[in-house]
């Protein structure tokens, strides 16, 4: 009976596991969309993002790989700094967006580090739960 009891609830959880599993699959991503604002920006807010967006290109600087082609281009870090200081605001946006879309995200892989940890942890469950059934 206690056989019979535990086949049916190994049973159960798999098939909801494939049902749920099937579900989420199948399903289409939602894409959300939203209009920009079109209020007009005030003075401190372009200069702060003018701000974020030229740590982010001398951010992109100090890399080895670009300081050295810089330096294969016979560049000095003052001309650098000079040429980046005559961009406009435009300029400088566009430049930082073309260096946030080459290095998105940049998160070292930590995001997949923890997947395989919750993956491991429920392997660990549920081999724990079919053991006391």
């Amino acid at each position: 009976m206690k056989n019979r009891k535990a086949s049916f609830a190994v049973r159960f959880l798999a098939g909801t596991l494939v049902f749920a599993t099937t579900l989420a699959i199948t399903q289409p991503p939602k894409g959300w969309a939203m209009l920009a604002p079109a209020e007009v920006t005030s003075a401190g807010d372009i200069s702060a993002m003018r701000a974020a967006d030229i740590k982010t290109v001398q951010s992109a600087l100090e890399s080895k790989i670009v300081r050295q082609r810089l330096i294969e281009l016979k560049l000095s870090p003052d001309e650098i700094n000079g040429r980046l200081t005559q961009l406009s605001d435009a300029q400088v946006h566009q430049l930082a967006s073309q260096i946030r879309a080459v290095n998105p995200g940049g998160d070292g892989g930590i995001g997949i580090i923890i997947g395989l940890l919750v993956i491991a942890i429920l392997v660990v469950f549920f081999i724990y739960i079919f053991k006391r059934v």
